[in-house]
């Protein structure tokens, strides 16, 4: 594979390490309202939409469950938690983002998040001048596991699927993009991927730092072809 015209970033779990940070906010606010939730129920969604993750939630709880009040309350918690506290980098961020910027590479957030979120997270961070293109998943008709998160983000950046390569840490992620048609590489975090949806990626890394290595190699041995 040659250098992606354009890296696409997941951001929860992928850039920051705050996953189990929504899973607290979200568990609280339910509490409040007399819900319990279990962890595997939110491991469940990550990296779902706000419709999807409604759906899957009023199954569980039934249909007088008060998503809509809850969410607006653990959103507005979440990001209090983000203010009063340092954002919990992902290892190798800021490597990738220096190697994309040497190879003139754009780069791309597209996240489930809403886009206020995403923008505060990625100003707080110091990486939000790295990237051209904040694509929420609110912001399309379908969000993770469907494809067109990936697709907009693309067009955005004046990219084709081909010339793309998507960060991801969760299944409905990697969903996404094989379904986008665009390579990835699955960088584990908490949310739980079976051995199949892991191996729809191109490649497989322990932390970002990893990705440009993997590239290099991977343009130095086209070379060699």
């Amino acid at each position: 594979m040659h250098i992606p015209k354009v890296f696409i970033f997941d951001m929860d779990g992928t850039m920051f390490d705050t996953e189990q940070i929504s899973y607290i906010c979200w568990r609280d606010v339910c509490r409040e309202y007399g819900y319990e939730l279990p962890e595997d129920l939110f491991r469940s969604v990550i990296g779902m939409d706000n419709r999807r993750i409604a759906a899957v939630f009023g199954r569980y709880f039934g249909p007088e469950f008060p998503y809509d009040p809850i969410r607006e309350k653990k959103v507005a918690d979440q990001l209090q938690y983000y203010r009063d506290h340092v954002i919990p980098v992902k290892p190798g961020l800021r490597e990738i983002l220096a190697y994309a910027k040497r190879a003139g590479s754009c780069c791309a957030v597209a996240s489930s998040s809403p886009e206020s979120q995403i923008r505060f997270l990625l100003e707080k961070a110091g990486v939000a001048s790295y990237f051209s293109v904040v694509q929420s998943g609110e912001d399309v008709a379908h969000g993770k596991p469907a494809p067109d998160i990936f697709w907009e983000a693309c067009r955005r950046s004046g990219a084709k699927p081909e010339q793309a390569l998507v960060l991801e840490d969760s299944r409905n992620g990697l969903l996404a993009a094989h379904a986008a048609h665009i390579p990835s590489v699955f960088i584990p975090d908490i949310a739980p991927v079976s051995d199949d949806v892991a191996a729809l990626a191109w490649k497989r890394c322990r932390t970002l730092a990893d990705v440009p290595d993997l590239l290099e190699a991977e343009e130095k041995a086209v070379e060699r072809a």
